[in-house]
């Protein structure tokens, strides 16, 4: 064999051997590309995950936090509508225990509230101011010893009695029915079932 053969031989040996190295190490390079490439996605679709999840919970805390608002204006609303209805009733029975503090009927009233509370001896009846003229006939109505007295506090009508000895109130004024009304009413027609 001469040297050119024993080169071209030589040469073609080579060649194998580096074309051999080449396929294993681009076999190698392929298998840790394949690897990386996949820790790649795992670890892409772990951040996407986590991405879906926290942007879902601030999808929802904005929804709940929405919804709340949303309530809350509703419910505000319709108290705020409960209460104007209220203060018009209110106003408008007001009115009413006015109407009636001046109308005929109210004497008779005043004189059987005498009569069906009967006073004792000595006690002191007080009146509003306006109704001090009705002091007389309240007297025979009361058929007892009592002496009469404008109370700054009645405003609406009716009349208080005080005991001989100062110790006892029966109020029976107008004022304090129509309060006993409106903390009643309140009281016992909440807008949910509970106390406001």
């Amino acid at each position: 064999m001469d040297a050119k053969q024993k080169l071209t031989q030589f040469m073609t040996a080579v060649t194998r051997s580096t074309d051999a190295k080449i396929a294993q190490e681009s076999a190698q390079t392929a298998e840790e590309a394949a690897v990386l490439l996949e820790q790649a996605q795992v670890r892409s679709q772990a951040e996407a995950e986590r991405d879906i999840e926290l942007a879902k919970k601030r999808i929802d805390a904005k929804y709940q936090k929405r919804l709340s608002q949303v309530g809350y204006r509703g419910r505000t609303a319709l108290l705020s509508r409960r209460h104007a209805l209220l203060t018009g009733l209110f106003a408008e029975l007001y009115q009413k225990l006015i109407l009636f503090a001046a109308s005929p009927d109210y004497q008779p009233w005043m004189e059987s509230l005498l009569k069906n509370h009967q006073p004792e001896t000595g006690a002191v009846i007080l009146l509003r101011k306006a109704d001090m003229y009705l002091a007389d006939a309240l007297k025979q109505a009361a058929g007892t010893d009592c002496t009469f007295r404008a109370d700054p506090a009645i405003r609406l009508g009716g009349l208080s009695v005080l005991s001989a000895d100062g110790r006892k109130c029966s109020n029976h004024t107008l004022d304090e029915a129509f309060s006993a009304q409106q903390r009643g009413f309140y009281r016992n027609h909440s807008f949910d079932g509970g106390n406001e």
